[in-house]
């Protein structure tokens, strides 16, 4: 009993030592392994460097747009206003209607308008007829012209003979003064009439010298003119249509009294239409005619107009809207396509496309800095950020498109920062999409 207490204590004995040697062997092992991991780590964090996402350089299809509002109206329309107060006779049409280049659609009260017609033509006939006797005088009008300077100078001889005996006689004092002065009165008018007689004469035997024709000319244009605005102003009283079309809008009715300037009627071809639309100041500068443009309606949901940049106005107008008062240029968009539900007076949403390049060398446009009035990159080369001067061309809202100093398949640094500088030991992080890229 004795000999076993003894064997199992000394058993006990050997078992703590092996065990304490074996535990100490273990903790010099495992600090072994926890040192060259803590020295690897801090050797790998030097060789690092500053972590930052990249991006390649690559070659896209790049576009940029620019967004307005705008509102749809007739290419071709014609419009009919009251000149004056009147009524409405008749209305022939209704909206929707169908007209033809020539068709009557209403009737106004002409009033006064066609008696001034017929004054002003007989007006122009009778000028005409003036001018025609003075370049082409009848036989007979010349021998009465005779006949009448004849008489004329007769006439003024004869004044002249009373003169000068009503003088003799007034020297003598056989008469009074009164009597004189009659006699020369009556000489001064036979001599008129006897100049004017003697002009006639001359005008109808050789026809109107210069002034003379200009004159008469003159007075038949005067009469001409005359004469198409009252044709004018009684055609305005019948509302003809001046185009093939449809009836847009009706704005009165058959006894309305209507003031001038009221729009009463009005018709257009639907088949072309255009938008108009105000562009923000900030985006006009990228606007160029002949730009090509996406039309959206919300009253057609499930139709996509296209159009072209018709024109762009050279001046801007200030708008007020609900959010204040900003700068506007105004733009009118054709409509190249099928316009078929496109109404006028349609809100619509334009998208039109400042910018279209099928392959063009691109970058984030984070990736590009300014540096002393240059544009530069970062480019990693082996492990380190290296500066690169690069000529750019066009910005999109997403990508800056690269002329020169970088090829594509480079990998360029995405908003470097103040960190990063020339030679910067980089760190690529892993995952990482670059700026507004899809990668």
């Amino acid at each position: 009993m004795k000999r076993e207490r003894w064997v199992l204590q000394s058993l006990k004995q050997k078992l703590v030592k092996i065990s304490w040697k074996k535990l100490l062997a273990g903790v010099l092992i495992l600090g072994l392994i926890v040192s060259v991991i803590a020295a690897n780590i801090i050797k790998n964090r030097k060789s690092a460097g500053i972590p930052v996402k990249t991006a390649k350089v690559e070659i896209k299809h790049i576009q940029d747009n620019v967004f307005a509002t705008g509102r749809v109206r007739l290419v071709e329309k014609q419009e009919f206003y009251s000149y004056e107060e009147t009524t409405v006779k008749k209305v022939l049409v209704n909206p929707g209607d169908h007209v033809r280049k020539g068709q009557v659609l209403g009737l106004l009260d002409a009033g006064d308008s066609g008696d001034k017609l017929s004054e002003a033509k007989s007006n122009y006939a009778v000028q005409q007829s003036n001018l025609e006797d003075a370049l082409n005088p009848r036989p007979e009008e010349i021998t009465q012209n005779r006949a009448d300077y004849k008489k004329a100078e007769a006439d003024y001889k004869n004044a002249q003979k009373k003169f000068e005996r009503t003088k003799q006689l007034y020297d003598q004092g056989a008469v009074s003064a009164q009597e004189l002065e009659t006699a020369e009165l009556d000489l001064i008018a036979r001599e008129t009439e006897y100049k004017n007689a003697e002009a006639r004469l001359k005008i109808k035997e050789s026809g109107p010298t210069g002034p003379e024709l200009a004159s008469l000319k003159a007075q038949v244009e005067q009469a001409r003119i005359r004469m198409e605005l009252a044709q004018r102003e009684f055609e305005r009283n019948t509302l003809t249509a001046e185009m093939d079309g449809v009836v847009i809008a009706v704005e009165v009715s058959e006894g309305d009294h209507i003031n001038p300037g009221t729009r009463l009627i009005t018709i257009g071809n639907t088949d072309k239409v255009e938008v108009t639309a105000g562009v923000n100041e900030a985006d006009s500068g990228r606007l160029k005619i002949g730009q090509k443009v996406k039309v959206t309606a919300a009253a057609v949901p499930d139709r996509e107009y296209t159009g072209v940049l018709h024109s762009v106005s050279p001046g801007a107008l200030v708008q007020d809207g609900n959010q204040g008062s900003q700068i506007e240029v105004p733009v009118i968009v054709s409509i190249t396509g099928d316009s078929e539900g496109l109404r006028t007076g349609y809100t619509v949403d334009l998208t039109i496309t400042t910018v279209d390049r099928e392959k063009a060398l691109v970058v984030p446009y984070e990736a590009v800095d300014e540096k002393d009035g240059k544009h530069m990159v970062y480019v990693v080369e082996n492990g380190t950020a290296k500066e690169r001067k690069v000529e750019t061309a066009l910005d999109t809202e997403l990508y800056t498109e690269i002329k020169s100093g970088l090829k594509e398949g480079e990998t360029v640094i995405v908003d470097p920062g103040d960190n990063i500088k020339n030679g910067t030991r980089v760190s690529v992080l892993n995952n990482v999409p670059p700026a507004g890229g899809d990668k």
